[in-house]
């Protein structure tokens, strides 16, 4: 029994031993198959057609590796693996370029395009809606994925906050003054950005300058007006005025820069005032010429910034159109300019000769300013102005917490390039 059924397996396995031999021995030659490779061949040449469509790009690129693993070391097919590789000697630069690494790229472009394309959806839907919050949120997804392609959108996610700090809504600031900062990094590092930068058609900028210039304004108007720190807005506020920008001669900058000087101007003014009541008959002449002495030396600093504050307010009246706004920029003026020099008379001459003057930069030291003697009165060194730019009847010269927004220069850029708001979007890198 052991015999039969030994000598039954060795039969079995020699059966197959000579099957897989007899498949291999007379398996067809991919380079014999003419139908084979003509198939092959015509099934390229009708991808390349559709490669375009859809994943067009990654199909051609499949069949074009096929065609090269069953039929690349054939004679036969040495036209259509050129055409793929590159014909080495051929004398036409196209031809002699291989084809296969571009269509690679492209399918991977193909790719990422399919896997955007619900971001640039949600993104553009949320602009013509005005859903800022879908805005940021498919914004900064698609600046994750391809920072250069999107680079626009920094612009648009930094102004939102700015136009809508307008309203009240203080919502999106930290998010508009994070990206306005990064934009600006990246204008000034001189990155690539499109013609018309930013998003069409609410978040484009004639130029770089013109962008540069609106996303320090931006910075300086939200830090002064909804985070209150006007130290920290002066810099940015001071930038958008020397840039070749629309900024320059939009008066919101000079405006919020005087009333940076007028909260030093009525911290100086409380000092000399509380300085004089601290004046007694009873001191002796020592100590009544040191409290002089000291009186003096806030009134010439008080004199300094008193007149920081008209340059900046003078600016504003000029660039102001709207009536309403150009008068309480020239009270500002005037009211400083009284604390200044005592009186009234001169104002309109004083503004006319100070805006043909270069701005000066409101984060310099102020020099102190010493008229000759005799020295004001009282009354003019320790009256503080009235708010003129409210109805209030306080005794600082504080401006309104929030500036009135000038009728023009408009808030947003005066030129805006057209097309769908889609553009800048679907452009391919």
């Amino acid at each position: 029994m052991r015999t039969i059924f030994r000598s039954v397996n060795t039969g079995l396995v020699l059966a197959a031993i000579l099957a897989l031999g007899a498949v291999t021995g007379f398996a067809q030659d991919p380079c014999t198959d003419a139908a084979g490779q003509a198939a092959a061949s015509d099934n390229i040449t009708a991808l390349f057609g559709k490669r375009k469509e859809g994943q067009g790009f990654s199909a051609l690129v499949e069949a074009a590796k096929q065609f090269l693993e069953k039929y690349g070391n054939c004679e036969s097919s040495k036209p259509m693996k050129n055409y793929i590789l590159g014909d080495p000697e051929a004398t036409d630069p196209k031809a002699k370029a291989p084809k296969l690494p571009t269509w690679e790229a492209a399918a991977i472009e193909q790719k990422t395009a399919a896997a955007e394309a619900p971001f640039i959806a949600r993104f553009n839907a949320g602009l013509a809606a005005k859903n800022w919050d879908e805005v940021y949120s498919s914004g900064k997804e698609l600046m994750s994925r391809n920072p250069d392609k999107y680079r626009d959108i920094e612009l648009a996610l930094g102004t939102i906050g700015y136009d809508e700090t307008f309203k009240k809504n203080t919502k999106y600031n930290d998010e508009t003054i994070r990206y306005a900062k990064q934009a600006i990094a990246d204008l000034e590092a001189g990155k690539t950005f499109s013609d018309k930068v930013g998003v069409p058609n609410d978040f484009a900028y004639k130029n770089k300058d013109n962008a540069l210039g609106w996303m320090n304004l931006i910075i300086g108007y939200i830090t002064q007006v909804d985070k209150k720190d006007k130290a920290a807005a002066a810099p940015y506020l001071y930038k958008a005025t020397q840039l070749n920008s629309d900024t320059k001669n939009n008066p919101i900058s000079y405006e919020l820069i005087g009333g940076y000087y007028f909260d030093q101007l009525n911290k100086l003014v409380e000092q000399i005032q509380a300085a004089a009541k601290e004046q007694k008959d009873t001191d002796t002449p020592e100590v009544a010429q040191q409290k002089v002495d000291n009186i003096k030396k806030l009134v010439a600093q008080s004199n300094g910034v008193a007149e920081r504050a008209m340059d900046a307010f003078s600016r504003a009246y000029n660039l102001g159109k709207d009536v309403a706004y150009k008068n309480r920029m020239k009270q500002n003026v005037a009211d400083a300019y009284k604390l200044r020099f005592g009186k009234t008379d001169g104002v309109d001459t004083w503004i006319a000769s100070t805006i043909t003057k270069p701005f000066v930069n409101p984060t310099t030291p102020i020099a102190p300013i010493s008229d000759p003697e005799p020295v004001k009165t009282e009354a003019a060194v320790t009256t503080p102005v009235s708010n003129v730019t409210t109805t209030s009847t306080t005794t600082t010269v504080k401006p309104a917490t929030t500036p009135a927004k000038p009728a023009a220069p408009a808030a947003k850029p005066a030129t805006k390039p057209s097309g769908a708001k889609v553009a800048v979007l679907k452009k391919t890198a």
